[in-house]
């Protein structure tokens, strides 16, 4: 097997607070490079890190900001800049980016998707980035067709963050609990979960449902739980650890996600790979790996109902069937050689236009 270059330099853009993608992403491709600095909204103790105002509601702070990334790409000097989010995190770096160092731009979903509906501005400012971008990734085919509405031109490499399984971790019986692990905002309908939810939990007591992870929503969606649900109903555990994550998905008979706007979620292809039977709402990112009834279901809206019906499914037989789809396109390994060959064409290119 080719062993993956090592680069020198790369200076790796995106936000951190609130979500762990970007310390998933440093993660997967940190063997690429011999140094990485992060720049992000807030601080971490993954990598380097220098944090600026990546915000667009104060002209004057923006500027700033960008003199200030401008700054830190000419001291860093990086062979490569990666920025994941085709929003304010884009525009701030290729307007920094004086000295034209190869952009990667990683698309998470609701910033090709949503965000250019949300007006003219919002719409040229994406258009924008991704015309800078030397290189676009994004995790779904949908995507990919919604960048080329954007900018026909542009190649889009499909690529996600991958999952990694420990096969050799203890092994847990399947209990009773439907699990959540969403982001509290009202991206994630985690409202819509608990109220759907309420007639198959009233109904089948000895089920519960496990709520992982904060956001903005969670004091409202503790008071939904108090008005609406039988006491012990569901239990809001908070952000978990990387352990205490694996445990709940290898002890829960079933994963719900029903996000409005998505890419591929890395939470599902986890669920998918440590034998949960999912539940997703009807995106298109979720049908490029859940084929209704046969490996999962695609909400219709009553999550009550599907339920049911996941419970009258085989899970040894969908556990198969997710765990080769999960070998076959999901795993570190595999989107970690995707991304050091983009860094290492990017490479290449950059060796022959300085002869």
């Amino acid at each position: 097997m080719k062993r993956m270059q090592k680069h020198k330099k790369l200076l790796l853009i995106g936000g951190s607070k609130g979500n762990a993608h970007l310390r998933n992403f440093h993660g997967l491709i940190s063997d690429s490079f011999e140094s990485i600095l992060v720049v992000s909204n807030s601080t971490i103790d993954f990598s380097a890190c220098i944090t600026i105002d990546f915000g667009l509601k104060n002209p004057i702070k923006f500027w700033k900001s960008v003199r200030g990334l401008r700054s830190i790409i000419k001291e860093f000097n990086p062979d490569i800049i990666h920025v994941h989010q085709a929003n304010s995190y884009a525009l701030i770096t290729v307007l920094a980016n004086s000295t034209r160092i190869p952009i990667v731009l990683t698309t998470w979903g609701s910033d090709v998707l949503i965000l250019p509906n949300k007006g003219f501005l919002y719409r040229a400012m994406v258009r924008y980035v991704l015309k800078k971008a030397t290189v676009i990734t994004a995790d779904a085919s949908f995507m990919a067709e919604a960048i080329h509405q954007l900018n026909e031109k542009k190649e889009v490499v499909i690529v996600n963050f991958g999952v990694e399984i420990n096969k050799n971790e203890e092994i847990f019986t399947r209990e009773s609990i439907i699990y959540s692990n969403r982001m509290h905002e009202t991206l994630y309908n985690i409202d819509q979960l608990i109220l759907q939810l309420k007639d198959f939990l009233v109904k089948n007591p000895k089920w519960k449902l496990i709520i992982a992870a904060e956001g903005n929503q969670t004091t409202y969606l503790k008071k939904i739980v108090a008005e609406e649900l039988p006491e012990n109903t569901i239990e809001f555990v908070g952000f978990l650890t990387s352990e205490e994550n694996i445990r709940y998905y290898k002890k829960a008979m079933i994963y719900i996600s029903i996000p409005k706007s998505d890419g591929t979620s890395i939470s599902l292809l986890e669920a998918m790979a440590y034998g949960c039977l999912p539940i997703t709402s009807n995106l298109p990112a979720n049908k490029e790996w859940i084929t209704h009834l046969e490996n999962g279901i695609i909400s219709n809206g009553n999550l009550s109902k599907d339920v049911e019906t996941a419970l009258t499914l085989d899970l040894n037989v969908i556990q198969e069937k997710n765990h080769v789809l999960i070998d076959s396109r999901a795993t570190k390994e595999i989107n970690k050689r995707l991304f050091a060959s983009i860094y290492e064409k990017l490479t290449l290119d950059g060796q022959k236009n300085k002869r």
